[in-house]
This record gives C-alpha cells, structure tokens and sequence, in this order.
C-alpha cells in the first residue's frame, strides 16, 4: 500500500495513523545492502518499506512491509484499548471482542505509549463528534 493509498483512507474516513516506521530487514535483504556493489546501491533506491497502524472511525488496517496484514471493518467502535504487555490491540464493537495481535511491528516501550496516547485523543475526537 502505498503512502497516497494511506493518505487518501486517512481524509475520506478520518482516521489516524496510530504507527508508523520502517519495515525490518530479511536475511536476503540484510546481505545485499551489506555489500558494497551496484546491486546494493539499486538495492538501497527501492527499499521503501514501511509498516503501519492505521485507525479510521469504521476500520483497522495493519500494512507490514507496504502490504495489507489485517483489515477488519467495523460498524461501530465502541471501545478500545491496547495491552502493551501482549502487544494487542482490542476493540469492542457492538458487545464483539476483537484482539489484534500487533507483534509484526515489533512496538517499543515509547511506541506503545504513543499508541495509547494516539488512542484516547482518536477517542476523546470520537465522543466530541457524536
């Protein structure tokens, strides 16, 4: 998913992007950028890779390495709330319990706390509007 793709989710469905940040390497991948070559310099202009979290009013998109991981549509978000010690987000929608595991993005302590921080302001915006 490309940077405009997300772009255009964020201002049709006004959504945050909870998470943001560089995809991790393969072992492949790892190689080839270790070397020093014409390979790797190629190598280096095309590695774009970002993963992210994205949380809109009706949707969470998870994209790992610029693809969709998980999407799930949701009719309307009730609550929500992150576990940083299970790297989970869950959410409640209409008395259903949704967990999604979130150890692809390999979140920080300080990741984790923006997260939550991201949570209640989307939250807080939420209840404003309503």
């Amino acid at each position: 998913m490309t940077k405009k793709e997300i772009n255009n989710i964020l201002k049709t469905e006004s959504g945050i992007i909870l998470l943001e940040k560089k995809s991790e390497q393969s072992f492949f991948e790892s190689i080839f950028s270790n070397m020093v070559s014409v390979i790797s310099a190629l190598y280096f202009l095309t590695r774009k890779k970002n993963d992210s979290l994205i949380l809109t009013e009706n949707r969470i998109i998870l994209i790992v390495r610029n693809k969709i991981y998980i999407e799930r549509i949701f009719i309307g978000i009730e609550s929500l709330n992150y576990n940083g010690n299970k790297t989970t987000l869950e959410v409640i929608d209409q008395n259903q319990k949704f967990s999604f595991p979130l150890d692809k993005l390999r979140v920080t302590y300080e990741e984790s706390k923006l997260i939550k921080q991201k949570l209640t302001e989307f939250m807080n915006r939420k209840k404003q509007t309503e």
